[in-house]
């Protein structure tokens, strides 16, 4: 007797996804723009979305899709996301550059994604790792009034100077407290290599910044973060070096940096066990869940 036919009925996706043309300086950009689906969500449309700055060298997808998917999950819960390559990465004209070099592209996407959509009044930056600093070098230098939030995900503020520091604080200082490590010392299975590496490391993480570093981009970051009027989302993973170098800065960073993560508006979340890319489906569900609810949580617009 064969098996009754079961007719399942297809799930239409809480999301829709579109192309969006951008130009910056005569280069042709790709953006990927993921709004929420038609009846998904009640109208009006939204009039805040999300800018997805991709962190380098990287494109619009990110590791493991991560940045795919949350946009998607953001248009599903009724945030519009739109994903940029900017010059010179992805499917973007253009020679490479890097975080620092960014602005223009970030403004042309918003200034198309206007044209496109004439009821988006403001947008909410997120970058992860050098995304979260150029979203920082960008509210810093250009002080866009469209950009009403910030979403910073483990930033980058990265010195050879402050990776070393943070090696020596958060993975060599914690192997010296290992009995294994002397057991291996001790028995010759620790080589003279690693012995140099760590001395060097020590020696590094002691060096003085150079003079010429008075207006370096992490100074530009910290001016950033300190004036910008709106909210502020910073997420930290616990198992990132990142992270780690981000947290150092605030704490030893010089007046630049004292006392930012205590600012108005500024909301820290952080996700102990967490790797840099956020990895896992529920750290990358955890993150989609923050932001989403960082975005509707805003005030409305004047």
């Amino acid at each position: 007797m064969n098996a009754p036919i079961v007719s399942i009925a297809p799930i239409k996706p809480a999301h829709r996804d579109s192309v969006l043309r951008i130009t910056c300086d005569g280069q042709a950009l790709v953006g990927l723009l993921s709004e929420p689906a038609s009846g998904a969500m009640a109208t009006p449309a939204p009039d805040t979305g999300v800018l997805l700055i991709v962190g380098g060298p990287q494109y619009r997808v990110g590791s493991h899709r991560q940045f795919t998917l949350l946009g998607r999950a953001l248009a599903g819960a009724g945030v519009p996301c739109l994903r940029l390559d900017y010059r010179g990465m992805g499917d973007a004209q253009g020679d490479q550059r890097d975080f620092e070099q960014v602005d223009a592209d970030i403004a042309a996407a918003i200034d198309a994604w206007q044209r496109e959509h004439p009821t988006l009044k403001r947008v909410v930056l997120w970058g992860l790792c050098d995304a979260a600093s150029a979203a920082l070098l960008y509210v810093h230098r250009r002080r866009d009034p469209r950009v009403a939030g910030l979403c910073l995900a483990n930033p980058w503020v990265r010195t050879a100077t402050s990776l070393a520091r943070a090696q020596v604080k958060h993975y060599y200082l914690d192997r010296l407290r290992q009995p294994a490590f002397w057991r291996k010392l001790l028995s010759g299975r620790v080589g003279l290599g690693a012995v140099r590496e760590l001395l060097g490391k020590l020696a590094q993480s002691r060096a003085s910044a150079p003079a010429a570093d008075t207006r370096h981009y992490t100074e530009q970051m910290a001016d950033g973060l300190r004036a910008f009027g709106g909210p502020v989302l910073l997420i930290l993973s616990g198992d990132d070096v990142c992270a780690n170098e981000f947290l150092d800065r605030c704490r030893d960073g010089g007046p630049a940096w004292q006392g930012l993560l205590n600012r108005p508006g500024l909301r820290r979340e952080d996700l102990p066990d967490a790797d840099h890319t956020f990895s896992t489906a529920a750290w990358r569900a955890h993150v989609e869940g923050l932001t989403a609810a960082f975005v509707r949580g805003m005030p409305a617009a004047a």
